[in-house]
């Protein structure tokens, strides 16, 4: 009796043949038995239990060879072998159909066979059989037997006879049946001569996923000790069997069938002895959740000697994980399943091996759980960007990093930590940078970024404009960047990109000439020039990961500015090559590839920026311009006027950058040409009015004009405008000459004399007479050296400007 089953019944359960376990407790109420044959027989032959049959039969008279026994208040099978019309008739019980067939004539017997068809469905893959036996084989040396086996597919034999046919004067004549899934087909037994029925065939890919053939040999009398008496008592005994499943543990299964015989089951049966027996109980299906090896490794690939016993389940590795070395195991069980798991806050492997038949609530205990401890590392950074510049690339990051530029206070510095649970602090003493990443157990990891301070001078124009200056191994040695000084994770591929080259025939004298590439069918690759730095940190042309920045941890890779400039021009020349194709998504967006250069200028305070922008950037922006280039085989003047949306900062930069196109791997074989790109700084009045109207005949090209007024009275009547963001205008008078001059200073004027343009206003209603008047008379009238100097009081004898004129004062 099975103590787990009488529990399920009492607790209304009910066990499904499709589910992972088979009806083997035999407590439950047995049912009839109708021995099967192919004549249809419908005569009840004893009882067999509930989804089983026992292998009684009636050839035409009842033979009962299976029966219960009790057994600690429940019930076990009996099967007892017996003698019927000069017959031994084998015992045994299968989970599908017994049949057995012979021929006779009055007392002779031919054509005797018989076994098993069929089976019962199933899924699942067990590991083993175990089950409770009590043999008695005291009538004659004999072993009984249990086979088990899985499959999918069908196997179908013909003209298989199947009942028991008596004749008198002549034998008579069994009838034959198409059988499926016979034991021995199944099992791929060769067929004998003993062995009855036609050919046999089997479904596609039918398969014996796994089978056991066993042999229970001896008996299990209980021993007597000396001197006590021997009451003929045969003992229970357990026993558990392995399915053997080959090469197929993971082939599918759909039928199960399970047998067990008081005798030699496919042995012949001239052999079968009479009242031998085999009584079974508490039959189950067992799933394995262990592992049969474990193997585990230390941080550099070595083996740690786990000395791995499958029922110990926590070991120690005296290193840090590494998961490019993680363990190595097998599992126990056909149809069990593993689960892996690195816990980075306990430094701990845990392997969960759960039975195919683990439920969480029916069988919660089908698991097992193994745990290897590892040394807790200490948490280190698997990242480092201050302001856009990402340190260590794929050949990690140093404790220990020197930067040539400037640290801010309002520096934008990012991280990733090896641990989740890692806390980080950070402290600033002017020079270096200290980062310092803990974690709880473990000792701390310090990493220090100092700045040496260097910095640039802050410029009007981009130092190299002109592309004349250029190092002996091709690369332009002042201004400008590509991917030569990239920085990310994929730096160390720049080779592989497209590098600026020098020409010769630039609009004037050298020229840089950009070229867009298919990198080995890997990525399409702008070409690309900056004043920044490139960041190279994706494979994927449009990542984010991927864009021009001003450096300030580099002095190399930034360009500190001194100016407001209004515009831009650049002279170049635009071959396009061939356009990328389309995603699905583009199509559907509507998206276009233009084949066109582009060079662009932002202005932006001290602070990171990117090209691509980025809107949590926005703010520190001061003003851009940009042009696009078409298709021009010949040098073409460009024009860009810049946008301003912000005020100009005592600390800014410019951070330009040309490529062969706007969007991001958009093509390949794009040839963009560039020369001379200078920032203009305008220097004009756009507006200039007298007297609230507008000066006649006025442009900002024209410097020289004439208005009705007296110059002493009406000089304030003049009123201007400026042209240029940071251009700046003053007046002077010259009231010898009756003139007013406006000059207007471009912003880039401390650099560039010749950034200014001097307007001149000449009025026109003075006198060309000279008068004279009495220094008495003075007093009621404006007086003025010709220096332009006014007299107050009484002036001596001589010349003057009195009320705009010049006048001799007695």
């Amino acid at each position: 009796m099975n103590k787990f089953y009488t529990l399920l019944l009492l607790s209304g359960a009910v066990l499904s043949m499709n589910a992972q376990q088979i009806n083997g407790s035999f407590d439950g109420e047995w049912g009839k038995c109708i021995p099967w044959d192919s004549k249809g027989n419908t005569t009840v032959v004893g009882t067999t239990p509930k989804g089983w049959t026992i292998s009684n039969v009636y050839p035409g008279i009842k033979v009962e060879v299976g029966t219960f026994e009790d057994r600690e208040g429940g019930k076990a099978v009996k099967l007892t072998n017996k003698e019927a019309a000069g017959q031994i008739v084998p015992s045994y019980i299968t989970l599908g159909t017994p049949w057995a067939t012979a021929e006779t004539k009055v007392t002779t017997v031919r054509k005797a066979d018989g076994g098993t068809w069929g089976g019962q469905k199933f899924t699942y893959h067990p590991d083993a059989l175990s089950f409770d036996y009590k043999r008695d084989n005291s009538h004659g040396k004999e072993n009984a037997t249990v086979i088990a086996y899985l499959w999918n597919g069908t196997w179908t034999q013909k003209d298989v006879p199947a009942n028991t046919a008596i004749g008198v004067l002549s034998y008579g004549t069994a009838t034959k049946v198409d059988m499926t899934d016979r034991d021995r087909n199944v099992l791929g037994m060769e067929k004998t001569t003993a062995v009855l029925g036609g050919d046999v065939t089997s479904t596609d890919g039918a398969t014996c996923v796994a089978k056991i053939n066993y042999a229970i040999t001896g008996n299990t009398k209980k021993l007597v000790a000396e001197g006590e008496e021997d009451k003929n008592e045969y003992e229970w005994v357990s026993k558990t069997i392995d399915f053997d499943y080959g090469d197929n543990a993971d082939a599918k299964v759909e039928k199960i069938n399970v047998i067990f015989s008081a005798t030699n089951y496919f042995g012949d049966r001239k052999y079968i002895v009479a009242n031998n027996s085999l009584s079974i109980d508490n039959v189950k299906l067992v799933y394995w959740h262990g592992l049969k090896s474990l193997k585990a490794f230390d941080n550099d690939g070595n083996d740690a000697a786990l000395e791995f016993d499958p029922n110990v389940y926590t070991y120690n590795v005296n290193s840090t994980f590494n998961d490019w070395y993680v363990p190595e195991y097998t599992k126990k069980g056909a149809g069990a399943t593993v689960e892996t798991k690195y816990d980075a806050k306990t430094a701990q492997y845990v392997i969960t091996v759960k039975a195919e038949d683990y439920d969480a609530e029916t069988n919660p205990e089908a698991v097992s759980t193994y745990t290897i401890q590892y040394a807790k590392p200490s948490p280190t950074l698997t990242s480092l960007s201050i302001d856009g510049h990402e340190f260590g690339g794929i050949y990690g990051l140093a404790n220990e990093i020197n930067a040539t530029g400037k640290y801010n206070d309002n520096a934008e510095v990012t991280y990733k930590t090896s641990s989740e649970y890692a806390t980080v602090e950070k402290s600033f003493d002017g020079k270096t940078l200290t980062i310092t990443v803990s974690e709880e157990g473990t000792e701390p990891t310090v990493y220090t970024v100092t700045f040496e301070g260097k910095e640039n001078n802050a410029v009007y124009q981009i130092p190299n404009s002109d592309f004349e200056g250029w190092t002996s191994d091709g690369k332009l040695n002042e201004g400008w960047h590509s991917f030569e000084s990239a920085t990310g994770a994929l730096a160390s591929f720049a080779s592989f990109s497209p590098a600026p080259t020098m020409i010769e025939d630039g609009f004037e004298g050298k020229a840089v000439r950009l070229r867009s590439a298919d990198l080995m069918g890997i990525a399409k690759a702008n070409g690309n020039l900056t004043t920044g730095t490139i960041s190279m940190g994706s494979t994927e042309p449009t990542d984010a990961a991927n864009y021009n920045y001003t450096d300030r941890t580099n002095v190399s890779g930034n360009l500190p500015f001194a100016g407001i400039p209004d515009a831009f021009e650049v002279y170049a020349r635009f071959t396009p090559g061939t356009a990328r194709t389309l995603t699905d998504e583009e199509k559907a967006n509507g998206t276009e590839i233009k084949l066109q250069g582009r060079i662009q200028l932002i202005l932006h305070d001290n602070a990171p920026y990117y090209d691509p922008e980025l809107d949590t950037q926005a703010g520190s922006k001061i003003a851009s311009a940009s042009v696009l280039i078409p298709e021009t085989a010949k040098w073409t003047k460009f024009n860009g006027e810049f946008n301003y949306v912000g005020e100009p900062s005592d600390k800014q930069y410019m951070l330009a950058s040309a490529t062969t196109n706007p969007i991001p791997g958009a093509s390949q074989d794009d040839q963009l040409d560039l020369d001379n790109v200078k920032l203009i700084y305008w220097h004009a009045l756009s507006e200039l009015t007298f007297d609230g109207k507008a000066v006649e005949g006025f442009n900002a090209d024209k410097t020289e004009y004439t208005v009705k007024g007296n110059l002493a009275d009406d000089s304030n009547k003049i009123a201007y405008k400026v042209k240029g963001k940071g251009a700046n205008a003053s007046k002077s008078v010259d009231l010898e000459n009756n003139v007013l001059k406006i000059t207007v200073e471009g912003n880039d004027i401390s650099v560039n004399a010749d950034s200014k343009t001097v307007y001149t206003i000449h009025f026109d209603n003075t006198s060309t007479g000279i008068g004279s008047i009495s220094a008495n008379e003075t007093k009621n009238h404006k007086v003025y050296t010709l220096g332009g100097v006014r007299v107050n009081g009484k002036p001596a004898a001589g010349l003057y400007i009195v009320d705009g004129k010049k006048t001799v004062v007695k």
